[in-house]
């Protein structure tokens, strides 16, 4: 289940923690202003310990015989794109075959595809935006598992610095709840840690049917291609 609080909550909070209920130099749009930029930060820390599974999404889409790039804004109709987190070829009676990303320098050896092929993506979404404002209160943030602390610690940083006063107590707990972010991230209570054994592979005597080999990322598009040789 997730543990969500709405904006409101989060204000009142911020508010408590830095003793800015009636604050004449913070209005309510800046302090929502001030959390919004304070989850980007949080978001950010639980992606990088690789905790953002929960929040992952997937599109489907086609690639088109002899074009290389497609944007993400035509891949991703909701527009949310922020990270890759796995690529695949659809080859049908539910077979999802993981595409390998390359280096722009690895390029010379892959061409464009030659045909029509079926891919899902799945991606790690940007930070949902609170609306600023008085009447959206209702909106909300999932912290996960208490990491709204985090935001708030963030938040209250930003508040104390803007008012000249002392945020070392905030800036400390931050760190603490950083740290903790971080070692969950190197935790998986599913399975043991174990080496992926990657072998060389010749497109025309793989047992598959699509021919895409591997993506890159550039800007923002996505780039698909074919290996006319050995895929290393």
């Amino acid at each position: 289940m997730a543990r969500t609080l709405t904006k409101g909550e989060l204000r009142t909070r911020l508010e408590q923690l830095t003793d800015s209920e009636s604050d004449a130099h913070l209005g309510t749009n800046e302090k929502d202003e001030i959390l919004n930029s304070a989850m980007a930060e949080t978001w950010d820390h639980i992606v990088a310990a690789g905790l953002a599974e929960k929040f992952v999404k997937s599109v489907s889409f086609s690639s088109v015989s002899g074009t290389l790039e497609y944007s993400f804004a035509s891949v991703i109709s909701a527009g949310d794109f922020y990270r890759i987190h796995a690529l695949y070829v659809d080859e049908g009676s539910g077979q999802l075959r993981p595409l390998k990303r390359i280096a722009p320098a690895e390029v010379r050896p892959f061409r464009p595809p030659t045909s029509t092929v079926n891919l899902k993506l799945y991606y790690i979404p940007i930070c949902p935006r609170i609306t600023a404002g008085v009447g959206t209160d209702s909106t909300t943030f999932d912290g996960i598992n208490g990491w709204e602390e985090h935001t708030l610690m963030t938040a209250a940083c930003a508040i104390k610095l803007k008012k000249d006063d002392d945020y070392n107590v905030f800036y400390r707990r931050k760190k603490e709840l950083e740290d903790r972010i971080a070692k969950m991230g190197m935790v998986d209570f599913g399975e043991p840690a174990r080496v992926v054994r990657k072998r060389k592979m010749n497109s025309q005597f793989t047992y598959y049917n699509s021919n895409i080999d591997a993506y890159c990322v550039r800007g923002d598009k996505i780039e698909l291609y074919y290996n006319y040789g050995f895929l290393t």
